[in-house]
């Protein structure tokens, strides 16, 4: 089992709850690792500001990220990546190979929506699933496209977006340099920080398959 699925495991596992539900969930531990990579080193008020939640919670991410050996914490420095956190983050940019804020108007679908490349196609976990992982996480929906025979796919509704939706796939086209078998995850939410959440959630699912 690689270091990422060793960790989403120990991350997701389900445990009994204690006491008011906790102001975060294992995506935003996943989303601190890929900040904390993006930025070599951040303190925790810079993280929480990023993250959008507050700083009891970071200070709880931080404190879980330290007892399994992924990041080390300075008090000048802030919060670094070890060894086993830059074998993680590597993974992770291994299967998100982009992530951007997208627009899914010509599907009529006007919300904020959040846009992950993944270099796996989907053939171990049912689409229902996937979009029923995201909504769970904070979205309210999730659309799918694969790249299969040199062709953008809405799996379930067209073989080829390019003739329902041109725009759009020209959009899809210019975004992201697919190659066969990868796969574009569009969580949309009335909020953005919702969409991201859902999206990565669904994405990290493919892995854990």
């Amino acid at each position: 089992m690689s270091p990422l699925k060793k960790f989403l495991e120990s991350v997701t596992k389900s445990e009994q709850p204690r006491g008011p539900a906790p102001a975060f969930s294992p995506m935003h531990i996943i989303t601190a690792i890929l900040i904390i990579d993006s930025a070599h080193s951040i303190g925790r008020i810079a993280l929480s500001k990023k993250m959008k939640i507050g700083e009891g919670s970071i200070r709880t991410i931080i404190k879980k990220l330290v007892e399994r050996g992924v990041i080390a914490v300075d008090s000048i420095g802030g919060c670094t990546l070890t060894e086993t956190g830059n074998g993680i983050a590597d993974e992770l940019k291994g299967l998100l190979v982009k992530r951007i804020s997208f627009n899914l108007s010509e599907m009529g679908i006007d919300l904020p929506s959040h846009a992950i490349h993944i270099r796996s196609e989907l053939t171990k976990m049912p689409l229902t699933k996937l979009r029923d992982v995201a909504v769970k996480n904070g979205a309210d929906g999730l659309v799918i496209f694969s790249y299969l025979g040199g062709r953008i796919t809405l799996p379930l509704m067209t073989e080829d977006i390019s003739k329902v939706y041109p725009a759009l796939a020209s959009y899809l086209e210019e975004s992201f340099k697919l190659v066969e078998g990868d796969s574009v995850l569009v969580g949309f939410s009335n909020d953005l920080i919702h969409a991201e959440e859902g999206t990565l959630a669904a994405a990290l699912a493919v892995v854990n398959a």
